[in-house]
């Protein structure tokens, strides 16, 4: 049977009322006694009544806003793809999505975009952007306006965001070093290729990875750090030029999008086979560069899951006042040429 909230209200020794409130976030309720009654809910596998939640949300028609980078970034596409599934399970209850892409990591762009679908009426945002004091700002501009944000994919420093779902990157970052350590490439010698250094997810897994290495006090040099913009054409242009003047390059560190650029530029300066790259996601480039050998191992951050979870937990907030986990993070997954 069914757990309820009347069954909830029993356990935690308070009124069915009291329960309500807590479990959506409508105040009256102290935060010690809000965190038992959420605590008691999940290890009860409490799930709200799905008709109940189709009635708040036809009493006003949702649509949920996504900022999301990068066209033609194939990663993005799979978080598209995600939230599109998402949006249809539960197109019964009236939910619609409305995208919105940016070119690039430029923060005025993403500004745009964010008050672009705050102006088309959105109930809520989920957004892939930048790391900067401007875009906190908006974000928590439009939370006090009553438009919820989560994050997905890269993480914001606390600005009122009501969620996070993505990977965790230090995490990531300190399983790519793990990999350069099995791979027991003599005294590494690396060039780093990043996205943007505005996202915080691309710093935090540069730092995972460096910290890793440093706790494995493993010899290695860090010769230089780029900017590709996730853009494969840049990340090409980029690693050329740092080949060119940096021909002790043994290793390289592809922390966002442009593994492809970068794979080229190694093929070209007659690397390959010579200078591993460690890279991540499971986009077609980067798995015709593991089946050609120039990297070893991709980590994959599952980003169907995030743009699925990200519709879901801001639709449930918006529809019934639930309040989603403060991270739901998504597993890292490690592919070989093997399980590609």
């Amino acid at each position: 049977m069914a757990v309820t909230i009347k069954d909830i209200a029993a356990a935690a020794g308070v009124s069915r009322g009291t329960v309500d409130r807590a479990l959506h976030g409508r105040g009256g309720v102290s935060a010690e006694a809000a965190s038992r009654i959420r605590r008691l809910a999940e290890e009860m596998q409490y799930q709200p009544n799905r008709a109940g939640l189709g009635l708040a949300a036809l009493k006003k028609p949702l649509r949920i806003g996504l900022l999301l980078p990068r066209l033609g970034n194939l990663f993005f596409e799979e978080v598209v793809r995600g939230a599109e599934a998402a949006q249809q399970s539960l197109a019964d209850f009236g939910l619609g999505l409305l995208f919105r892409r940016v070119q690039s990591y430029d923060p005025q762009s993403h500004l745009q975009a964010l008050d672009w679908l705050a102006g088309q009426g959105v109930g809520g945002i989920c957004a892939a952007t930048v790391d900067l004091p401007e875009i906190r700002e908006r974000v928590a501009c439009l939370t006090r306006q009553g438009v919820p944000v989560v994050a997905v994919n890269t993480e914001l420093s606390p600005c009122g965001c009501l969620s996070y779902v993505g990977c965790d990157y230090r995490q990531t970052g300190r399983i790519a070093a793990g990999l350069l350590l099995l791979l027991a490439v003599p005294e590494p010698r690396l060039l780093i290729v990043t996205g943007s250094r505005h996202a915080k997810g691309h710093n935090e897994r540069i730092q995972g990875f460096l910290d890793r290495l440093a706790q494995a006090r493993a010899p290695c040099q860090v010769l230089d750090q780029l900017e590709c913009q996730d853009d494969d054409r840049e990340a090409y242009r980029v690693t050329r030029e740092a080949l060119a003047r940096l021909p002790q390059v043994n290793c390289l560190y592809v922390a966002g999008a442009g593994a492809a650029g970068v794979g080229a530029a190694v093929r070209e300066a007659g690397l390959a086979g010579r200078a591993p790259i460690l890279a991540f996601d499971d986009v077609p480039t980067t798995r015709g560069l593991v089946q050609e050998g120039l990297v070893p191992a991709i980590v994959c951050q599952q980003p169907f899951q995030q743009g699925y979870q990200a519709v879901k937990l801001l639709f449930r907030c918006l529809a019934n006042g639930e309040r989603p986990p403060a991270r739901f993070l998504t597993d890292p997954v490690i592919k070989i040429a093997e399980n590609l």
